[in-house]
């Protein structure tokens, strides 16, 4: 995993949180070296699942409700970090149709030796499924990902992950106008 996943984790349990609990995650996790990362080195996802964990435990929310709303941090962080990336796009779903194509050609050009996930994007009409896969365990961070970039574009869209995913490798989230009910 590039470490710019992991150090920004660490920075977002500090804003969210605070310094204090970060300490106390990356000491409860046990990660090598203290939890100090480069965002340009390469890490084991299990150092961020540990960290992941141990502020489940600490903070008493859910490991998937923490990783989505990591996720969907990471996003803004993202699009401050590489403001290239997301030149040229007015709304998120163009923006997720290229994150496979286009975005994550990139990266690897830049770092070789990056596995990024799979997301593939289709669409039907009104609606886009966006499909994740991955070798990580992190479609929880993705779900939050999807819903960040469709905050930054001010999209009115939902994201529904759909309950038959296989699992925190994959995941599928339909992406769509959200329901308004019966017009009174």
């Amino acid at each position: 995993m590039k470490g710019v996943i992991i150090a920004e984790l660490v920075r977002w349990i500090e804003q969210a949180f605070s310094p204090a609990v970060a300490d106390a995650v990356i000491t409860r996790s046990n990660v090598p070296g203290d939890g100090v990362y480069t965002t340009v080195g390469n890490y084991s996802h299990t150092e961020a699942l540990a960290m992941m964990g141990a502020l489940s435990e600490i903070s008493g929310e859910p490991v998937p409700v923490l990783a989505d709303s990591y996720g969907f941090w990471l996003a803004s962080r993202f699009m401050e970090l590489y403001p290239d990336m997301f030149e040229g796009y007015t709304d998120a779903v163009t923006f997720l149709r290229d994150v496979d194509g286009q975005h994550h050609r990139e990266v690897t050009k830049l770092y070789p030796d990056a596995r990024t996930p799979s997301i593939v994007v289709d669409i039907d009409g009104e609606e886009l499924t966006v499909s994740y896969g991955s070798h990580r365990p992190l479609a929880d961070v993705a779900h939050g990902l999807v819903r960040g970039y469709i905050a930054y574009y001010g999209d009115d869209l939902e994201v529904i992950r759909d309950p038959g995913s296989p699992g925190p490798h994959a995941a599928r989230f339909l992406v769509r106008a959200p329901s308004r009910g019966p017009a009174s």
